[in-house]
């Protein structure tokens, strides 16, 4: 692959406000966005899952509400098909593509080019080689390269268990569960539910009266942080990858904005302030020069 597409990436763990930000340099630098989020790729999955449509004014957005949840299983390669289609479709009209979202694997395999062959992994014992299949019908080869600055939006650990409390009560208030309900009565089965993880499986499980709402609403409270501290993990393992990811602390969209304008104008950019792997106290404030 010889063609290479600037993209900006706005990721970070969950509650931290990406979208805010990943919409206001799309204001600032005409982007459009595209979503990198394994969930919101369904139709009727909106409060659970997050998607705030409103936050985007007039932003245009992308791989929001493409598929059916009671019909489809959207998976890796379909992603990876979808997202690059759409970049260079973006790119084409010369406008900014800015992946933002919190499915750290989906970046991950937009970002290092994974090419997928669209089955199953042979059985370890099958003798058949487990990294060179022969690509099927749904089979994904990326045609072209990213040339991507990663901006990560970072919070200390307990601001971003706050921030998860608050987020998870005012869905709670919105009405998460009557989306559970709703969803249940289009045709989607308490399994299906389960299967979109985090908030689905607690409502499936609530809505069939396996728990209390208020015993979902503090699992869910436990899990959310949970799977922060994993999406931590995940983004480090990136960073020993050698994906440079320059961290924000709280957003600063004053910094954002600054890198993203030398980027663009092919500027060399200053090396990250800090990376996750050399934070030794992950609530302990981050500055500058740490």
């Amino acid at each position: 692959m010889s063609e290479s597409i600037k993209v900006l990436a706005v990721t970070g763990p969950t509650a931290t406000g990406k979208t805010a930000l990943a919409v206001r340099l799309a204001e600032r630098f005409g982007g459009e966005i595209v979503s990198v989020d394994s969930r919101q790729v369904y139709r009727g999955l909106d409060i659970g899952s997050g998607k705030d449509l409103e936050e985007y004014g007039a932003v245009p957005f992308h791989l929001i509400d493409i598929a059916d949840p009671a019909k489809e299983v959207y998976n890796l390669a379909r992603f990876c098909a979808d997202a690059f289609a759409a970049i260079g479709e973006i790119a084409g009209r010369n406008k900014l593509p800015i992946l933002c979202g919190g499915t750290a694997l989906y970046l991950l395999a937009l970002l290092a080019g994974y090419r997928l062959p669209g089955e199953a992994l042979p059985p370890r014992n099958s003798g058949r080689p487990r990294e060179k299949q022969e690509g099927g019908a749904d089979s994904f080869a990326p045609p072209f390269e990213l040339d991507a600055l990663i901006l990560g939006v970072y919070y200390p650990r307990a601001e971003v268990r706050e921030r998860i409390r608050i987020r998870l009560d005012k869905r709670l208030a919105a009405g998460m569960l009557d989306e559970g309900r709703r969803l249940l009565s289009s045709g989607v089965t308490p399994e299906q539910l389960e299967f979109f993880g985090l908030e689905y499986r607690e409502m499936a499980r609530c809505l069939t009266g396996k728990c209390t709402p208020q015993e979902m609403r503090d699992t869910l409270l436990n899990k959310i942080r949970q799977f922060a501290k994993r999406q931590d993990i995940f983004f480090r393992k990136m960073e020993r990858e050698g994906h440079v990811i320059r961290w924000l602390l709280r957003g600063d969209p004053a910094a954002a904005e600054e890198l993203t304008r030398r980027f663009l104008q092919g500027e060399t950019l200053p090396p990250p302030d800090f990376r996750l792997s050399d934070i030794v106290n992950p609530s302990r404030p981050v500055h500058a020069g740490d």
